[in-house]
Protein backbone atom coordinates (compact mmCIF):
# COMPACT_ATOMS: atom_id res chain seq x y z
CA UNK A 1 0.00 0.00 0.00
CA UNK A 2 1.15 3.51 -0.44
CA UNK A 3 1.27 6.40 2.05
CA UNK A 4 -1.15 8.70 2.19
CA UNK A 5 -1.05 11.82 3.71
CA UNK A 6 -3.79 13.55 5.90
CA UNK A 7 -6.43 10.94 7.78
CA UNK A 8 -7.30 7.79 6.69
CA UNK A 9 -9.14 5.00 7.72
CA UNK A 10 -11.04 7.24 9.96
CA UNK A 11 -7.30 7.58 11.71
CA UNK A 12 -5.62 10.74 12.16
CA UNK A 13 -2.42 11.24 10.01
CA UNK A 14 0.01 10.74 13.08
CA UNK A 15 -1.73 7.22 14.12
CA UNK A 16 -2.26 6.24 10.58
CA UNK A 17 1.73 7.12 9.69
CA UNK A 18 2.60 5.37 12.79
CA UNK A 19 0.83 2.07 11.46
CA UNK A 20 1.96 2.08 7.96
CA UNK A 21 5.89 2.61 8.85
CA UNK A 22 5.58 -0.23 11.67
CA UNK A 23 3.91 -2.63 8.88
CA UNK A 24 6.76 -1.17 6.15
CA UNK A 25 9.58 -2.17 8.76
CA UNK A 26 8.00 -4.79 10.06
CA UNK A 27 11.19 -7.02 9.11
CA UNK A 28 13.08 -4.49 11.93
CA UNK A 29 10.84 -5.00 14.75
CA UNK A 30 11.03 -7.29 17.70
CA UNK A 31 9.93 -11.38 17.09
CA UNK A 32 6.96 -10.16 19.58
CA UNK A 33 6.04 -7.02 17.88
CA UNK A 34 6.39 -8.94 14.28
CA UNK A 35 3.75 -11.66 15.72
CA UNK A 36 1.41 -9.28 16.81
CA UNK A 37 1.13 -7.59 13.47
CA UNK A 38 0.76 -11.08 11.42
CA UNK A 39 -2.01 -12.45 14.19
CA UNK A 40 -3.61 -9.12 13.47
CA UNK A 41 -3.21 -9.51 9.62
CA UNK A 42 -4.43 -12.68 10.03
CA UNK A 43 -7.80 -12.20 12.10
CA UNK A 44 -8.97 -9.08 9.17
CA UNK A 45 -7.66 -11.30 6.13
CA UNK A 46 -10.80 -12.99 6.08
CA UNK A 47 -8.67 -16.50 3.97
CA UNK A 48 -7.15 -13.25 2.05
CA UNK A 49 -3.64 -13.66 4.63
CA UNK A 50 -0.64 -13.50 1.54
CA UNK A 51 -2.48 -10.38 -0.26
CA UNK A 52 -2.88 -8.42 2.83
CA UNK A 53 0.38 -8.78 4.27
CA UNK A 54 1.72 -8.27 0.34
CA UNK A 55 -0.40 -5.22 0.61
CA UNK A 56 0.23 -3.79 4.31
CA UNK A 57 4.07 -4.63 4.36
CA UNK A 58 5.22 -3.84 0.67
CA UNK A 59 5.16 -0.44 -1.50
CA UNK A 60 2.98 -2.33 -3.56
CA UNK A 61 -0.07 -0.61 -4.62
CA UNK A 62 -3.32 -1.99 -3.57
CA UNK A 63 -4.05 -2.41 -7.58
CA UNK A 64 -0.95 -4.43 -8.00
CA UNK A 65 -1.56 -6.90 -5.03
CA UNK A 66 -5.40 -7.53 -6.02
CA UNK A 67 -3.89 -8.19 -9.88
CA UNK A 68 -1.25 -10.14 -8.36
CA UNK A 69 -3.32 -12.25 -6.09
CA UNK A 70 -6.59 -12.43 -8.34
CA UNK A 71 -8.58 -10.70 -5.55
CA UNK A 72 -10.76 -7.75 -5.56
CA UNK A 73 -9.39 -4.23 -4.88
CA UNK A 74 -12.50 -2.94 -2.98
CA UNK A 75 -12.24 -5.96 -0.97
CA UNK A 76 -8.45 -5.21 -0.22
CA UNK A 77 -9.08 -2.25 1.03
CA UNK A 78 -11.93 -2.97 3.46
CA UNK A 79 -9.64 -5.54 4.98
CA UNK A 80 -6.72 -2.71 5.11
CA UNK A 81 -9.24 -0.29 6.95
CA UNK A 82 -10.11 -3.19 9.07
CA UNK A 83 -6.77 -3.76 9.85
CA UNK A 84 -5.97 -0.05 10.48
CA UNK A 85 -9.24 -0.01 12.93
CA UNK A 86 -8.06 -3.41 15.00
CA UNK A 87 -4.00 -1.90 15.00
CA UNK A 88 -5.46 1.70 16.55
CA UNK A 89 -6.23 -0.65 19.53
CA UNK A 90 -3.93 -2.61 19.74
CA UNK A 91 -0.83 -1.31 18.83
CA UNK A 92 -1.21 2.25 19.78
Amino acid sequence: MRYHAGSRFGLCEEKQSYIFWMCRNIDRLSPRRQKTIRKMIEDCADGEEEALTEALCTGKSLCQVAMQRYTSEAGLQRRCEKFYKKAEKVLL
